[in-house]
Formats: C-alpha cells, sequence, structure tokens
C-alpha cells in the first residue's frame, strides 16, 4: 500500500467513526446517484442508434436509482438527514466544469455529430464511474468500524454496480468512434476527470474540516488540511 493509499484510508476510517462525517459524505455519493434526474443531457436514450447501447443506459439508470435508495437508507441508519446538494457540490457536475466540451444533443446535429456526443458521454461516465469505485474501495473497507452495519452492506452491493459501468462505458466508447477518434475522446475526459478530482478532493475535504474540525482527531486534521492545501497547489499546475 502507498503512502496516498494509507492516509486516503485513514481518513474515510475516520469519517466512518463519526455519524455525522460519515452521513455527509454518503450524502455525497448520493447526490451523485441522483444527478441524472437534476439535467437534461443524461442517458440520452432517445437518439442512440443501437438497441443494445439503448438497453445498457436503461440498466444503469435503473441501477443509479436503485443505488440513491440504498443510500437514503443508510443515511437514516446512521441516522442523519438526507441533503440536496447544491449542483457545484456534486462530482458530476465538477467534472463538467472541467471538461471542454458538451455531450448535449442538439436539434440539428447529425448522425455523425449525435454519436460523437453519445462516445462523449460514455467517455465522461466512464472516467467518473472509474474515480467513484476505486472511492468505494476504501470507504466499503473502513465500513467495517461504521456504527452499523447497513452502510457496509451498501457500499459493498453499489462499488459491483461501479465496476461494471466502468467496463461497459469504455466499451461503449471503442464501439462508437473509429480507434484514433475514441483515444483522442477518452485522453480528453480523463484529463478533465483528473483535474476534477483535485479540485474536489480539496473543496470537499477542505470544507468538511473547516466546518468539522472538532470531529476529526487534532493532529490528523492537520495533516489532512495540508492535504487539502496540497491538492489545490497541484490544481494550479495540472
Amino acid at each position: 500500500m502507498t503512502l496516498i493509499d494509507s492516509v486516503k484510508l485513514r481518513l474515510h476510517r475516520d469519517i466512518v467513526a463519526d455519524p455525522v462525517l460519515h452521513g455527509l459524505v454518503l450524502n455525497l455519493y448520493l447526490n451523485g446517484e441522483q444527478y441524472p434526474h437534476r439535467v437534461q443531457d443524461y442517458f440520452p436514450m432517445h437518439v442512440a442508434e443501437a438497441a443494445e447501447l439503448v438497453d445498457a443506459m436503461r440498466r444503469h439508470l435503473a441501477e443509479e436509482d436503485k443505488h440513491g435508495a440504498l443510500y437514503i437508507r443508510a443515511i437514516e441508519k446512521l441516522e442523519q438527514p438526507v441533503i440536496e446538494l447544491p449542483m457545484s457540490d456534486i462530482y458530476n457536475e465538477v467534472i463538467r466544469a472541467h471538461t471542454p466540451v458538451s455531450f448535449a444533443i442538439e436539434p440539428d446535429d447529425n448522425a455523425d455529430g449525435r454519436r460523437k456526443k453519445i462516445a462523449h458521454f460514455f467517455a465522461h461516465l466512464h472516467y467518473l464511474e472509474k474515480r467513484i469505485a476505486r472511492s468505494l474501495e476504501y470507504h466499503v473497507e473502513a465500513c467495517a468500524n461504521a456504527a452499523t452495519s447497513y452502510p457496509e452492506k451498501v457500499v459493498g452491493t453499489v462499488l459491483k454496480d461501479e465496476w461494471r459501468h466502468v467496463e461497459y462505458t469504455g466499451e461503449a466508447v471503442a464501439h462508437l468512434l473509429p480507434a484514433r477518434v475514441a483515444a483522442e475522446v477518452m485522453a480528453l475526459h480523463r484529463r478533465a476527470e483528473q483535474r476534477a478530482n483535485l479540485d474536489f478532493s480539496a473543496g470537499q475535504l477542505g470544507g468538511l474540516l473547516r466546518r468539522h474540525a472538532a470531529r476529526f482527531p487534532r493532529f490528523r486534521g492537520a495533516g489532512y488540511r495540508c492535504c487539502a492545501s496540497l491538492l489545490r497547489g497541484v490544481l494550479s499546475y495540472a
């Protein structure tokens, strides 16, 4: 395990050890699952040409809804409030702020344009789901010490689905576009997600530490503040 892995796992364990912090972080995951219902251009089933792709999007959206219901129940088990966050606090939206292209389908887009935008959407989802899955790997291990066993079951269930989403979304881009173009699209969204991860992590960790400093162990809290500052500094050069 690398030093970065150790710090991330320790952070998740400190969060899980406090029901208030744990509820707040589960709300971050929850709002990500609910995000497709707050925007108009996710899962463009109405313009996809392949029936298999439409079916895959339909299953994916249904699983997002299932995850949302599970997270709500886990938050309630911790006796914490379910919160609808501002869009700027949702990871999907932060990634989009760092993404230089739109995948919203316009009425005058031709077939090739629609196909490329659908590919951009799946590339966006691929790196989003991959990052979330990695975060959940830390979180499910930390959940062994949660106030109730229910969050561990929920996160384990979601994690299995997320890795399947990672696989099929990457395959979808490869099927929709020529290899060279697909590689360019994937690279664009990989860079966008990498920048967004620095931005989101620094902002959310910094916010937790400002609002709930007393809930973190004193010395590790100071270390986490240094991490948040470091992430912000790295972002300026990314």
